[in-house]
């Protein structure tokens, strides 16, 4: 227990500092390493309970920044996914999840390295992905890949892509607590893993927040790459082997 604690404390740390400075990648990052630690439906109450924290921080002081028509219309298709995503956490196995969020990922990296772009005005977009990420919160944790993808084809800046992202996930993370705690899929342990990392993981979203001065828009775009690559990869490994 204190063994995977300490792994699970390292672990949703080093997420919320990632997450600081590009606005999303908790999920990704914490979710394949905390699978590897606790139950995969564990590391889900995990993820969304200290993701929820985390972007409760930001959106409090980036708030102003958010683009929140955009972000009404994806949170709400989103809670409307969740559901779902529920069903799909009971039905499909760890290693079949895995394997569908990393060529889901995989495919929208691609997309995104080509420059594709949506209308800003196009909302049966917005509702599409933001379902799509809704099913994904639910049931892996990660719903961040479309809603990067969308965002990022907006060509939203940096700062408003990180706040409007903090606003949908600030909602949706809300709504995925309550279907999980409905549907029975907390534990004891799982709370406490949570609710043991929120201080340490406090003072690593702070300390991300400050790096962010130093990130340039162009490091920016790299990262989001970097990041959702290395997830599709540790996740599609973590399904075979």
């Amino acid at each position: 227990m204190i063994k995977d604690l300490f792994a699970v404390l390292i672990i949703i740390c080093a997420a919320s500092f990632l997450q600081s400075i590009s606005g999303f990648g908790f999920s990704l990052l914490a979710m394949p390493l905390l699978s590897a630690v606790v139950d995969i439906r564990e590391a889900v109450v995990i993820a969304i309970i200290c993701g929820l924290f985390a972007n409760v921080v930001h959106l409090t002081k980036d708030h102003r920044l958010a683009e929140h028509d955009i972000a009404k219309r994806v949170s709400l298709s989103a809670i409307l996914g969740m559901p779902f995503g529920v069903a799909v956490l009971t039905v499909l196995s760890a290693t079949q999840m895995r394997v569908a969020i990393s060529a889901v990922i995989i495919v929208l990296v691609f997309l995104m390295m080509s420059n594709f772009t949506l209308k800003v005005e196009t909302t049966k977009t917005d509702v599409l992905l933001g379902f799509i990420s809704g099913v994904l919160s639910t049931s892996v944790s990660t719903n961040g890949p479309p809603l990067v993808f969308l965002l990022q084809s907006k060509k939203l800046d940096p700062w408003r892509l990180r706040a409007t992202l903090a606003y949908i996930f600030t909602i949706t993370g809300s709504a995925s607590f309550v279907v999980l705690m409905i549907a029975g899929k907390g534990s004891i342990d799982a709370f406490t893993y949570a609710l043991i990392s929120i201080p340490t993981m406090y003072l690593a979203t702070l300390l991300g927040r400050k790096t962010r001065a130093v990130v340039t828009e162009k490091i920016y775009e790299r990262l989001m790459y970097v990041l959702l690559l290395a997830t599709a990869t540790s996740m599609a490994i973590a399904a075979f082997f």
